[in-house]
C-alpha cells in the first residue's frame, strides 16, 4: 500500500520536480558563472579579500529559492487533494491515516532534501575550483538556514492547507509566518551557527503539524 502511495505522489508531482531541478540548476549555474566572471575581471586575490573583508559571498539571489520551492511543493501536493476531496479517499484506504499522510509528507521532505543536496553538491564542487575551502564552508553555513526555512515553510503551508476550518487557518498563518521568518532574519555570513540546533528542532516540531490537521479533518471539523 505504501508503494502505491509513493507511486501516486510521483505521478502527481513529477512535473513539479522536473521544473524545480531545472530552476535550481539554472540559478546556481548563473551564480557560479557570475563568480567566475568576477574572478576574471577583478583577480582572484582581490575578490577573495573583498568577500572576506566585506562579508560578501555573492549568493544572495539564492536566499528565498528554497522557501519558494517548499511553498510551491505544498501547494501542488495538497491543494488538489483538498479541492477535489481526494483526501477523503486517502483516509479511507486500508491503512492507518497518520501513516498514509505521513508517507505523503515524507516523500516530499525526502525530495526536497535531495534537491537541496544537489544544490550543495554543485555549490561545493564547483566553488572549490575558484574559492578556498574555508570560503566554501562559510558559504554552506550561510545557506543552511535558508534551506531549513524551505523545509519548515513546506510543513507550515501543508499544515495550513490541510486544516479544515478557515478560522483556524488564520491562526496557523499568524503562528507559522514568524517561525519561517526566523530562518531569514539576516544574510550575514555564518551568523546562524548557534541557532542550528533550534532550527532543526523547529523543523521536527512543524513536521507534526500537518498530521494534527488531518486528525481534525478525520474528526469532521468543518
Amino acid at each position: 500500500m505504501l508503494r502505491a502511495i509513493f507511486y501516486k505522489e510521483w505521478l502527481k508531482l513529477r512535473l513539479f520536480w522536473g521544473l524545480a531541478v531545472v530552476v535550481h540548476i539554472a540559478l546556481i549555474g548563473y551564480l557560479l558563472l557570475s563568480l567566475r566572471s568576477t574572478l576574471l575581471a577583478s583577480g582572484v586575490v582581490e575578490t577573495w579579500a573583498t568577500m572576506i573583508g566585506r562579508d560578501i559571498l555573492m549568493i544572495n539571489q539564492l536566499t528565498y529559492l528554497p522557501l519558494i520551492t517548499g511553498v510551491c511543493l505544498a501547494l501542488c501536493q495538497w491543494l488538489p487533494e483538498m479541492q477535489a476531496k481526494r483526501i477523503r479517499l486517502t483516509l479511507h484506504l486500508p491503512i492507518d491515516n497518520q501513516l498514509s499522510i505521513g508517507a505523503m509528507l515524507g516523500c516530499s521532505i525526502i525530495g526536497l532534501c535531495l534537491l537541496f543536496g544537489l544544490d550543495a553538491v554543485l555549490l561545493a564542487g564547483f566553488g572549490q575550483v575558484w574559492l578556498p575551502r574555508e570560503l566554501v564552508w562559510r558559504t554552506f553555513l550561510t545557506c543552511l538556514p535558508w534551506y531549513l526555512g524551505g523545509l519548515i515553510g513546506y510543513n507550515i503551508v501543508s499544515w495550513w492547507i490541510l486544516e479544515p476550518q478557515w478560522k483556524i487557518r488564520c491562526v496557523d498563518i499568524l503562528i507559522g509566518a514568524p517561525l519561517v521568518a526566523l530562518c531569514f532574519l539576516t544574510t550575514q555570513p555564518a551568523c546562524y551557527i548557534q541557532m542550528f540546533p533550534w532550527l532543526i528542532g523547529l523543523l521536527l516540531c512543524t513536521a507534526c503539524l500537518p498530521l494534527y490537521s488531518i486528525y481534525r479533518f478525520k474528526l469532521g471539523k468543518q
